[in-house]
């Protein structure tokens, strides 16, 4: 399986599509990273896109769009 993985924030936290799969004429949600950074997976995924999914959630960051430049996860703490 070969997924296409986009990352984009819709409200709360960031939610996960594959541009593979459709539903309803829309890209399927495969998994969600909330802001406290807790994945919540919907569909099965290939080892290599949980990896890719749990890297973001562990290192990355969005802001919540162009002109409102706040994170959308919880910020990083380095201890």
């Amino acid at each position: 399986m070969k997924e296409d993985l986009m990352f984009c924030h819709l409200g709360n936290g960031v939610t996960v599509c594959d541009r593979q799969r459709r539903k309803y004429g829309d890209y399927m949600k495969v998994a969600h990273i909330s802001y406290n950074r807790k994945i919540q997976y919907y569909e099965p995924l290939s080892d290599a896109a949980m990896e890719r999914i749990e890297n973001f959630a562990k290192n990355d960051n969005m802001t919540v769009s162009v002109t409102q430049p706040y994170p959308v996860l919880e910020p990083i703490i380095n201890k």
